[in-house]
């Protein structure tokens, strides 16, 4: 009787510590898991330490540490997002003072007019008495007449997101949570540092409470570019931003598949990246039935300039279409 009536207090014991074990753990997670909800797409700041960068991916709900401008890259790398210019136009636009090149001292850098696509030499690019960033600022558009679209409801949705423009350079934005805008990301050292401006502060148990993602141990994502038929160039634009060196040689004739495995192999991430930008963002200006030329107009800060550019595509004995120039 006795050894049974000890039996019965150890199960209600074990019965009282599972209940337990089974309530509370649910009850951390879920506070866990809604602290990362509440803080999806922000940049939040290490208050409690040296300020250091995290970015909430509102994808996985995990933090990415931007501990150098190379993160602030290979953020973009991974989680940017194509959008076409017509839907990036919905979402108003930011901005933040830097030191970049201001050819013409309107207050927007070079390389943010050539993502908006506005005149980076003159203050009033498209004529109409007012300057550039003063209709940004009132939401008017800078390359027309009268005020931009703007869909609150499609800002809303895509709060926290990377956005590259596929249908000029990949140019990325990022779509701040506090004031529903966009921000050009520009160069990765723009990035990281807008980012950190841009940040939240928290406290290292509340970070804590979040799960860390790997940037590296991410693949890239690849970018589509918005047209019906998928060419060749387009193919290995994404090939060249995955780093995959044999895929990106076979878009190419025999000649120069050497060149491009040893570029690619000695060329910074940041540079690859760019070119494969470049590839995407060119637009079909010749065709006939042996050969295809694509054109890009691209902006080069480092001589303030624009730089046209000819890719040539042609038709092989075998059938196949492979580019012979890069």
């Amino acid at each position: 009787m006795q050894k049974s009536h000890i039996i019965s207090k150890y199960i209600t014991k074990i019965l009282i510590l599972t209940t337990i074990f089974v309530i509370i753990i649910p009850l951390c997670l879920a506070a866990t898991d809604n602290l990362a909800e509440r803080l999806a797409g922000k940049i939040v700041l290490q208050v409690e330490s040296h300020g250091e960068a995290w970015y909430i991916n509102p994808s996985d709900l995990k933090k990415y540490f931007l501990n150098r401008p190379a993160d602030g890259l290979a953020l973009m790398k991974k989680f940017g997002i194509g959008i076409t210019n017509k839907d990036l136009t919905k979402i108003p636009i930011g901005l933040i003072a830097n030191n970049n090149i201001d050819g013409d001292g309107d207050g927007l850098d070079n390389a943010l007019e050539v993502a908006l696509g506005t005149d980076p030499l003159k203050i009033d690019g498209d004529g109409d008495g007012f300057n550039d960033r003063d209709e940004i600022l009132k939401n008017y558009n800078p390359n027309g007449n009268g005020k931009i679209y703007l869909d609150d409801d499609f800002t809303k949705k895509h709060l926290g997101k990377i956005f590259l423009q596929v249908e000029k350079n990949g140019e990325a934005w990022y779509i701040n949570l506090s004031d529903n805008k966009r921000y050009f990301l520009g160069r990765p050292a723009d990035f990281f540092n807008l980012l950190k401006k841009l940040g939240l502060g928290i406290t290292n148990e509340d970070l804590n409470k979040i799960m860390t993602g790997e940037l590296t141990s991410i693949p890239p994502p690849l970018i589509q570019p918005p047209i019906v038929e998928k060419e060749i160039i387009y193919d290995a634009a994404n090939a060249i931003r995955a780093k995959n060196k044999t895929l990106t040689a076979s878009y190419f004739i025999s000649e120069m598949k050497k060149s491009i495995e040893y570029n690619l192999d000695n060329m910074s991430d940041e540079s690859i990246l760019a070119l494969g930008n470049i590839l995407s963002g060119s637009k079909l200006t010749s065709t006939t039935d042996t050969e295809k030329i694509y054109s890009n107009d691209v902006y080069f800060s480092l001589g303030d300039q624009y730089i046209h550019l000819d890719f040539i595509v042609k038709k092989q004995s075998d059938g196949n279409w492979l580019m012979t120039n890069l």
